[in-house]
């Protein structure tokens, strides 16, 4: 792939690589892997590049109960992306449904949305969220936002309360130096209220964000902001 396709400036540019030469460092089979700066790396699907890059629902059902955990993972990740999704994509997707994991799950969460049967994945994601003992279910709550199924209010409503108590520590504790990775939850918070003013447009959900506009750090800020965003380009 040479680095002169606009595919590849145009993903360099939103990485801010402009003026470095980026250099590809890994290719597998479903991706490049670039650095792009000193410390600093980025992947490309080769769905994404390529149109008529594709792969058989019949070859990869053959091969799929024989792949490791990373092959999977590798696939999955990058796959979804694919731009013209067809009748091929969709039988991709249910191996991957049929025999697969949340680690798997969740790492192509969107991919479902592109699923013909939306009441049948409807549920499929709202079980995968009631589901969850250790891992955070973001990724699936942001599918069911992007459904907009009110099926799945109840299982979001859990992690909502859940993520919103967590956040009233900030009143005793104040603002911790690592919004990011810090104790308080600020980014889940945000992508369940997002997820659920999506679905029942609540004026209860709206508040809860919106009572953010004003915090004094700027990603809680962003964050917020985004979660009053109705984007339907992963709705398609």
């Amino acid at each position: 792939m040479s680095l002169s396709d606009p595919k590849l400036l145009e993903y360099f540019a939103q990485l801010n690589a402009a003026g470095q030469k980026p250099e590809l460092v890994k290719e597998t089979e479903w991706s490049y892997v670039y650095r792009t700066g000193e410390k600093s790396y980025g992947g490309i699907s080769k769905f994404l590049l390529d149109e008529n890059f594709a792969v058989a629902a019949s070859e990869m059902r053959l091969r799929w109960p024989n792949m490791n955990e990373d092959e999977r993972l590798d696939f999955v990740s990058n796959f979804w992306v694919k731009a013209n999704w067809n009748a091929n994509d969709t039988d991709l997707l249910e191996i991957v449904m049929q025999d697969g994991n949340d680690n798997i799950w969740r790492s192509c969460a969107l991919a479902f949305l592109k699923h013909p049967d939306r009441d049948r994945i409807c549920s499929f994601l709202i079980k995968r969220v009631e589901e969850q003992a250790e891992d955070e279910p973001l990724n699936y709550i942001q599918a069911l936002g992007l459904i907009g199924d009110k099926r799945a209010i109840p299982a979001i409503k859990t992690y909502f309360d859940k993520y919103r108590r967590a956040l009233e520590s900030e009143h005793e504790t104040g603002v911790p130096d690592d919004v990011v990775f810090g104790p308080i939850p600020y980014h889940a918070y945000f992508v369940a209220a997002g997820a659920l003013l999506r679905i029942d447009g609540s004026p209860e959900h709206e508040e809860a964000i919106r009572g953010y506009l004003g915090h004094p750090n700027k990603q809680v800020r962003w964050w917020a902001e985004r979660a009053l965003v109705h984007d339907d380009s992963a709705d398609s």
